[in-house]
């Protein structure tokens, strides 16, 4: 049996699953509800009705603080998001009032400027989560229409969509907009949808980037972080989510095969000491720190390993292990499940925190926590309801669910306010309720699903390519074909292979692969520890100020300055056969590999700052001991003719251009 909203109470309907009621004794049960029906009557008294349909205010604040209200039509905090809300109690009470409610709201959405021109389009905080919501009304209502709106609304923003929304991420970026376009194809078998599809599928090879481990995205300025962003609304696991869903729908190893890379980058930035994953978010503040330039972790680890939401940190990153623990049965996914929840028990054993909005507070962990009790077996109704029950005290007292927001009382949204709360009191009591913030792809209708992008071995071909193709060329000559039969999970099992073959030929043609195998072996460890636009915009920033500091520094204050590569500079020297080998030019004596915003640059150098870096690369100098060396080193091999004081003021003139261009830095 489940409750039916009625005017004055609730009353019990038989046929539905009990198992999320037997979670809570009666009088819990009793106290959810009670808690259920005033969020309900305090949304339904802030609405407002004109003649297009229904909307709710939000709060926002202006730059001069002033509190506002404006209505939007996303999930996040807007008008889609309280439909849902509405289209979850009409699952749970069978009310024909909540769902005309529903489509009253989607009514006005659809007729408002927001979607006449539309300017964000994710799926949380823009026009995908308006689809979705079309999409939910249509799997409830089953009125073609919202249907037809719903492929209208993709196919006439595709390209915004597809080809301009900036980040790939789950809640504001394509990977989201991937998982509502399966669910419409799912419904409609379009044609222009599937085009669509493959199209963000492409897109999401294309901008797969390689790390020390896994794959990653969002490395450009979209985010303002240490590296691509952890966690499930904006990092690696809502993206790896995203694709596993999709993969498993289409049944596509390569969709599968990315969303698991994304799963071992985001590996790295676990915090085993508190079981947690690290919010890489740099706001004003620690980019303001005197040495945040120098981008070392540990300057920032404080406050980045407290997180832990729904949005950021274990909570959320647990709803992708888990997913990817079920469709896989890998171990080595349910202990990170099992290191997810113990961070939730602890957090929730403290309950420190006065926020319990569903995406940054306590609320959202309840999809977590019931996923992971519904897949292990393993008894969380006490910790489950310890939510619930200090959310309601909280509310009480406060009149508030986030404190910390002070017009959080005012805030009605999905993710950020009231129907948030509602719609977790609602997942509490019906088990069959589709949860938008852990979403879940149909089976699909077709045995043999669509094909929808590259395999996996296309994939990993495509990395290795990108990354060798010098090496790959020359071994496929020496020996035709053997790439296309070399099999390597990832780009350090290829190298450790491409390395095992090269030492198994003839001396004659090992030592020039080799040769050039140790080239992109260098420049593709460069690729891998690159932390993406922030870092190098910041190091830019610092060497832009050192710079106008020299500037007018005279001779002798720069030969008294310690000297040392600039961080984001790697020096390789080049010898003579891997020059003839690469078809360099005679004058190229070195490259380097430079780390900027947009990634990764190779130049090549002449003979003189090559004989200045290759002083430098290995350990600092002060620019007096720096000049002598070379000065001594030149006139014993006497390989220059000019005098001592040209010679001198030439290497000069050198190393003020590479401090200039910022090949060069001044150490402490």
């Amino acid at each position: 049996m489940v409750l039916i909203a009625c005017a004055s109470r609730w009353t019990l309907l038989p046929n539905l699953n009990l198992y999320y009621m037997s979670l809570f004794h009666p009088a819990q049960t009793e106290k959810i509800n009670e808690q259920l029906q005033g969020l309900n009557k305090e949304l339904l008294s802030a609405a407002v009705r004109d003649d297009a349909g229904l909307y709710w205010p939000g709060p926002y604040y202006e730059s001069t603080g002033q509190l506002s209200f404006k209505t939007t039509a996303d999930i996040f905090n807007g008008s889609s998001g309280i439909a849902l809300y509405f289209l979850a109690l009409f699952e749970y009470s069978g009310r024909k009032e909540d769902l005309q409610i529903a489509e009253d709201i989607v009514s006005r959405t659809l007729k408002s400027e927001e979607l006449l021109k539309p300017r964000s389009f994710g799926f949380y905080t823009g026009l995908t989560g308006v689809i979705y919501t079309c999409i939910r009304l249509y799997e409830l209502n089953r009125k073609k229409e919202y249907l037809d709106t719903a492929l209208d609304l993709s196919l006439s923003n595709q390209k915004n969509i597809i080809e301009h929304t900036a980040k790939a991420d789950l809640l504001s970026g394509y990977s989201g907009s991937l998982f509502v376009f399966t669910l419409l194809y799912h419904h409609l078998r379009s044609a222009a949808i599937l085009a669509m599809i493959q199209q963000i599928v492409d897109r999401l090879v294309q901008e797969a980037r390689i790390s020390e481990t896994g794959l990653k995205w969002d490395y450009n300025r979209s985010k303002s972080a240490f590296d691509s962003l952890a966690g499930f609304s904006h990092g690696a696991s809502g993206i790896a989510y995203s694709l596993m869903q999709v993969g498993n729908y289409f049944k596509n190893e390569g969709l599968i095969y990315l969303a698991e890379q994304a799963l071992q980058y985001e590996m790295q930035y676990f915090h085993q000491e508190s079981d947690n994953w690290l919010d890489l978010r740099l706001g004003s503040y620690r980019l303001g720190l005197p040495d945040a330039y120098k981008w070392d972790l540990n300057l920032f680890l404080p406050e980045m390993k407290e997180v832990n939401s729904w949005a950021h940190g274990a909570a959320g990153i647990g709803l992708s292990r888990l997913y990817a623990w079920k469709i896989s049965k890998n171990p080595v996914y349910f202990a990170q499940c099992k290191a997810a929840l113990n961070r939730c028990l602890s957090d929730l054993k403290k309950m420190d925190r006065t926020d319990f909005s569903l995406c940054s507070g306590y609320s959202g962990m309840i999809p977590f926590l019931l996923k992971f009790q519904e897949l292990s077996k393993k008894e969380l109704s006490n910790e489950i309801w310890s939510v619930i029950e200090q959310a309601s005290l909280q509310y009480e007292t406060t009149g508030s669910y986030n404190t910390y927001i002070s017009a959080s009382p005012l805030d009605f949204g999905l993710l950020s306010g009231k129907a948030g709360i509602g719609y977790m009191l609602l997942q509490l009591l019906n088990p069959e309720m589709d949860n938008a913030v852990y979403p879940a792809l149909p089976v699909a209708h077709d045995a043999v699903p669509a094909t929808i992008g590259p395999d996996k071995r296309a994939i990993q071909q495509g990395i290795f390519s990108v990354h060798y193709p010098k090496t790959i060329q020359l071994l496929n000559l020496y020996e035709p074909g053997f790439t296309e039969t070399l099999h390597a999970d990832d780009l350090r099992e290829f190298e450790g292979k491409i390395n095992q073959k090269i030492n198994l030929l003839s001396a004659s043609k090992g030592w020039e692969l080799m040769e050039v195998f140790k080239f992109e072996k260098t420049r593709t460890s460069c690729w891998k520890i690159h932390k993406g636009y922030l870092c190098y915009a910041k190091k830019n920033e610092f060497i832009r100020n050192q710079n106008k500091q020299l500037l007018f520094s005279t001779d002798e204050v720069l030969l008294d300055l310690k000297l040392g590569l600039s961080d984001h500079v790697r020096f390789y020297p080049i010898a003579s056969r891997l020059r003839k080998i690469m078809e360099l030019k005679q004058s190229d004596y070195a490259a380097l590999f430079l780390s900027e915003e947009s990634g990764l640059h190779t130049i090549y150098i002449g003979q003189l700052p090559t004989l200045i870096l290759s002083h430098l690369h290995k350990a600092l100098s002060s620019g007096r001991k720096l000049m002598d060396s070379i000065l001594d080193d030149l006139l014993q091999q006497d390989q220059w003719t000019m005098e001592h004081e040209a010679l001198k003021q030439r290497l000069l003139l050198q190393i003020r251009s590479l401090i200039r261009n910022g090949i060069l830095s001044v150490k402490a």
